[in-house]
């Protein structure tokens, strides 16, 4: 049974982009535009990434953290750009979720340090990004932070990727 299902060309761009010096590129390309469209989880792209190119998991896994953290930068500007009443209008039911009560309550608490947890882990990162916007931290920190949190995520997950493939064949 499949769990994530790769939209047909996406997985196309992949296939015809393998054989290429520019994977990479196409790859850390693809996480940049999740995280800034939030979109789909980009581990969903990152394991079939790694399963047809195991070879290239380190700079798959570090080249696509910076992207993250770079995209969740720019998302950030977004949401400060729109402003918290635009925001908070259009989407009412993401102040009363869980993960937004979970996210609001550890960054009051911890700042940057608790965006890097949440980004290293299974959390949704988009509302710990809203909140951000919304109490105006520093878009470098935030860049810093979810950068650093979603390498060690991706380095993690490329890593044992590359090492038991047949764990993760049925996310291709």
């Amino acid at each position: 049974m499949k769990t994530h299902v790769l939209p047909d060309w996406l997985r196309r761009l992949l296939m015809c982009s393998v054989g290429h010096r520019y994977y990479t590129a196409v790859v850390t390309a693809i996480a940049f535009g999740a995280t800034v469209t939030f979109a789909f989880p980009f581990v969903a792209v990152l394991i079939p990434a790694v399963l047809l190119s195991p070879r290239r998991w380190r700079t798959l896994g570090f080249s696509c953290g910076v992207a993250s953290g770079c995209g969740a930068a720019v998302l950030v500007e977004i949401f400060g750009f729109l402003g918290s009443e635009l925001i908070l209008s259009r989407y009412p039911e993401l102040v009363q979720s869980a993960a937004w009560q979970t996210a609001s309550e550890w960054l009051q608490r911890w700042g940057l340090l608790a965006l890097m947890v949440i980004a290293a882990g299974p959390l949704p990162q988009t509302p710990a990004l809203l909140f951000c916007a919304l109490a105006e931290l520093s878009t470098p920190g935030i860049l810093l932070a979810v950068a650093i949190g979603k390498t060690a995520k991706y380095l993690f997950l490329a890593w044992g990727t590359a090492l038991y493939p047949a764990r993760f064949v049925r996310y291709n």
